[in-house]
């Protein structure tokens, strides 16, 4: 995608200078050979500019024409091997750039609660380093920003990879176009101190990414790096220096975006004739890894045309392949990627923002080469010259909307509007399939079905979605006893028992990633053999002292997170066979520690019940209890249940009067009513017996099914 990048962030406008009478000036599509002649500053707004560039756009493939002769024979060319896919998710959140000293630990948090396993931590040369041979200042300045110390520490005390990113020239060259001669060697001194503290004496950052878009004529030409031999200089004299300041230190060259709607410009360069370039004047050598933003216009799937062909996600990564075929197979990290959800193109809706981020992540796992993927980026941008506290929220602005949480102030994670459905496609992917291991890819846009098969740690679970009109039904031979299957937002949505170890499934709407784990293994606490699920903590305590087995049943799942309805927030919850528990650790040591589930209501909204409607009964009998809140009654044997059960905390208020319903398992005629959370069962063929009075199986009702979905 297009990107409006503003380097630094912080100044919305660049000034540029001649820096010596002999030294060429270059002005955005303009050249000068001299500026013997030429005095005094420019003004540029870089932002103006490139806003109007992304508008006027319209998918144009920029590529230099001319290929310098080589200057060293490429490597043998050779098939390349299967990566390392250990940690793959990764996001860009450059915290110590973007986010207040003060928001720090509200960010981590965030960033744990999503299972980010990598993070992208810019630290820019000009806000470290403020003269040449200076001191460098990495602990922030007045406003709360800028503070490396703060946010690379917090990171790894959480336990976060990092990804360390060293770019754009220094603070004292800012405007001044220098050739690289005039700070090349203060580059190596800005990367040895840099590795050095973070690397060698701290061992928080072992992976550094030199320089970022170079390939781009705003963090490339504009920026001091007027060649791709520019470049090389520059990842051989990073590299040497970070050597030299952590011989553990592994170089990551630096990132390379795919131009989809740039106009021509000699000094744009389409990124696989950049890599040629860098490949032919021995740049490979300089870096372990090699880094691309392969962002795009349309769907992972989608076939949109780029220069001279059209490519899909997965074609664009094979075309890689033969430059690391060509050059020497290295493995490749996709650096940035994602899409916006601006109003208006190239942004998309918020829902399909998060389910291209999943099919995005899954194809590129799938791709041998590509072992990380870092999403452009953790939380929505402002422009950069807005007071912190008073961000710019421009709906149209293509930049401001590629984040997973949307912008707001404070960074509050109990927030209710924080967390976009990019954030909670994000959490569930990462609590499904990470530390697993693609086994398999059963299904491959065949009658536009994706279905990719993971495994390890005791688990397996399949991802399945369809691009296609049709929604073909998948026969599975699982050889498992269940199955539970999840939305792409982390919501349950069945747990199928199997008949004779075989499930029938299907993709749900179009587009949508779909989970299913085969006999999720127990966690914790007491196994049921009767479901083989488990009991433990909290909801073993609330269990056993609010009723158990004749009150709740067995549990049908494991402990789950989901996302709670309206916020999105995580909340662990449990399903029984009656019953389904919310946990709520704020209210830890409280009687509201554990909460039920309304599946009494859920149960009415599922047979098309809506109970407002239904008729009130005028009379009111002695031995019954009237509810002012919704009107209902109820009298005995129900009222006394009610009671025995918890009442009004558990049960919750009457929806419905008492009615006569048929008995599915027995076809008797029973009395049922219905409350918030339960479903009161009187079975008249059992007076006697302590059967006489039952709670509905509602959790079962709710989510399980028999032999596949329906």
């Amino acid at each position: 995608m297009p990107r409006l990048r503003l380097h630094p962030p912080g100044a919305g406008f660049v000034l540029q200078r001649c820096a010596s009478p002999a030294r060429p000036r270059v002005l955005p599509g303009l050249e000068w050979r001299s500026c013997h002649k030429i005095e005094g500053l420019v003004l540029v707004d870089r932002f103006s500019i490139r806003h109007s560039r992304l508008l006027i756009a319209v998918l144009v493939i920029v590529v230099l024409g001319v290929v310098a002769p080589t200057s060293g024979p490429p490597a043998r060319a050779q098939e390349l091997p299967w990566r390392d896919k250990g940690s793959p998710f990764g996001v860009v959140a450059a915290l110590g750039n973007r986010v207040r000293a003060d928001e720090i630990p509200a960010a981590v948090a965030l960033m744990r609660e999503a299972g980010i396993q990598w993070q992208r931590e810019e630290i820019f040369w000009d806000r470290v380093q403020q003269q040449p041979g200076g001191p460098y200042d990495w602990d922030g300045d007045e406003t709360g920003r800028y503070n490396y110390d703060l946010a690379i520490g917090a990171q790894a005390a959480a336990g976060i990879n990092m990804l360390g990113l060293l770019d754009y020239n220094p603070a004292w060259f800012k405007g001044k176009n220098p050739h690289p001669d005039e700070w090349i060697n203060d580059w190596g001194d800005y990367v040895y101190n840099t590795v050095a503290r973070y690397g060698r004496e701290r061992g928080q950052i072992k992976y550094w990414e030199l320089w970022n878009e170079p390939n781009l004529a705003a963090s490339g030409y504009e920026s001091g790096l007027y060649t791709v031999d520019d470049f090389v200089r520059l990842l051989a004299v990073g590299r040497a220096a970070a050597l030299a300041a952590d011989p553990e230190a592994r170089i990551v060259m630096g990132g390379l975006s795919s131009i989809w709607g740039e106009p021509p410009s000699p000094h744009h360069y389409d990124y696989f004739d950049y890599l040629e370039r860098v490949g032919q004047l021995g740049g490979w050598r300089h870096v372990d890894v090699i880094a691309i933003h392969p962002y795009r216009p349309d769907a992972p799937e989608g076939d949109a045309w780029r220069r001279d062909q059209s490519l899909t996600f997965t074609q664009e990564l094979q075309r890689l392949d033969g430059i690391l075929r060509t050059y020497g197979p290295k493995p490749v990290w996709l650096t940035e990627l994602g899409w916006s959800t601006n109003r208006g193109w190239p942004g998309v809706d918020e829902d399909t923002q998060a389910f291209y981020l999943v099919r995005a992540y899954l194809h590129a796992i799938a791709h041998p080469s590509v072992e990380k993927v870092f999403w452009y980026d953790l939380r929505n941008d402002t422009r950069p010259s807005a007071p912190y506290d008073r961000p710019v929220y421009d709906p149209r602005e293509v930049e401001f909307h590629y984040g997973l949480l949307r912008r707001t102030y404070p960074l509050d994670p109990a927030r209710a509007d924080l967390r976009k459905p990019a954030f909670l496609a994000f959490r569930t992917m990462t609590e499904m399939l990470g530390g697993l291991a693609l086994q398999e890819v059963a299904r491959n846009g065949e009658q536009g079905l994706y279905w990719h098969r993971y495994a390890g740690m005791g688990r397996r679970v399949d991802v399945l979605w369809r691009t296609g009109a049709t929604s073909p039904v998948v026969s599975v031979a699982c050889a498992c006893r269940e199955a539970l299957v999840r939305a792409w937002n982390g919501e349950v949505r069945y747990v199928l028992a199997s008949a004779e170890g075989r499930l029938s499934l299907h993709p749900g709407a179009l587009g949508t990633p779909l989970y299913v784990e085969y006999d999720p293994p127990a966690r914790r606490g007491y196994r049921f053999p009767a479901t083989g699920h488990s009991l433990g903590g909290a909801f073993r305590a609330f269990w056993e002292a609010r009723g158990g087995l004749a009150r709740f049943g067995y549990p049908l799942t494991e402990e789950l997170i989901e996302p709670e309805p309206g916020t999105g927030r995580p909340r662990t919850v449990q399903y029984f066979e009656r019953a389904r528990f919310e946990h709520y650790p704020e209210l830890s040591g409280t009687p509201y520690e554990v909460q039920l589930t309304r599946l009494g209501e859920a149960a009415l909204q599922r047979e098309g019940v809506d109970w407002r409607s239904l008729p009130i009964q005028p009379d009111d009998p002695p031995e019954c209890r009237r509810f002012p809140e919704t009107g209902r009654r109820s009298c005995p044997p129900f009222l006394a249940a009610w009671e025995q059960a918890g009442g009004l905390d558990l049960m919750g208020l009457p929806l419905t009067e008492a009615m006569e319903r048929r008995d599915e398992a027995t076809g008797a005629t029973i009395r049922v009513q219905y409350f918030e959370r339960a479903r009161i069962e009187y079975h008249p063929t059992r007076t006697g017996t302590p059967e006489v009075i039952q709670f509905g199986l509602l959790g079962y009702e709710q989510i399980a099914r028999w032999g596949g979905m329906p």
